[in-house]
């Protein structure tokens, strides 16, 4: 879902595509205060829809000039979709293992999503394919090369400045002391100033998911990766 809808589309606009919590948000603030007009979707991934996999579709594809698809770790992209839900959207009921096991939101679901965007991108000279892992640990380079896959003129001065402005601590601070309402709205607001879970920009840590499922939790979520894998 987008933040703005757009009255005035561009024809065969470019367009950022990812499951719900894998670092879209930082990923778009960064590319907007560089300059960038892109647009935003989960591609019918959303955690409000609650959609099966088999529901789900690339279809959208030939609508866009350039797509842009962001990968994260399912086992991170699950754990923080699971506090999307409890403490931003409408609650889940039911744990964070029941979660990461749910049909409608949990690690089936985002390999699913993941896997058909990413056979795609194999096959479509359009297409660019980045992880978060790899936005966290080369920030600036990966961002280059987005905007160069883009064919946008960047600036790396203004490159570096904006990502030194959106660290993950830069952003908390921004995001809590309201910086991002006006462009955001409520989209990127916490809901609940004393509960970091509650924020939009909420750990982003890489591997998370360690400190937050328990180890059964762990072995089951490898199990069903390594599963799903060898298909």
């Amino acid at each position: 879902m987008n933040f703005f809808p757009k009255i005035f589309r561009l024809q065969n606009p470019d367009i950022v595509i990812s499951f719900p919590k894998s670092g879209r948000t930082w990923l778009r603030v960064m590319l907007d205060e560089i300059g960038t007009d892109l647009e935003y979707t989960h591609a019918g991934s959303g955690h409000r829809a609650g959609r099966l996999s088999s529901d789900l579709s690339t279809s959208i594809a030939p609508d866009y000039k350039r797509i842009v698809f962001l990968h994260r770790d399912p086992r991170d992209t699950a754990v923080s979709g699971y506090y999307h839900k409890q403490f931003r959207l409408d609650g889940y009921d039911g744990t964070i293992s029941d979660f990461i096991r749910d049909p409608c939101f949990g690690i089936h679901k985002i390999m699913a999503f993941n896997k058909m965007w990413q056979d795609l991108s194999k096959l479509q000279p359009n297409m660019y394919f980045i992880t978060y892992e790899n936005l966290q640990e080369n920030t600036a380079e990966e961002l280059m090369g987005v905007l160069d896959f883009l064919k946008y003129r960047s600036d790396p001065d203004l490159v570096t400045q904006v990502v030194e402005r959106n660290t993950f601590d830069n952003m908390r601070k921004r995001e809590a002391a309201g910086d991002f309402a006006k462009s955001y709205g409520n989209a990127l607001v916490p809901k609940d100033n004393t509960n970091e879970n509650s924020f939009k920009v909420r750990r982003g840590k890489v591997a998370g998911y360690h400190e937050e499922l328990t180890p059964h939790d762990i072995a089951w979520c490898q199990a069903e990766i390594d599963a799903f894998n060898s298909l």
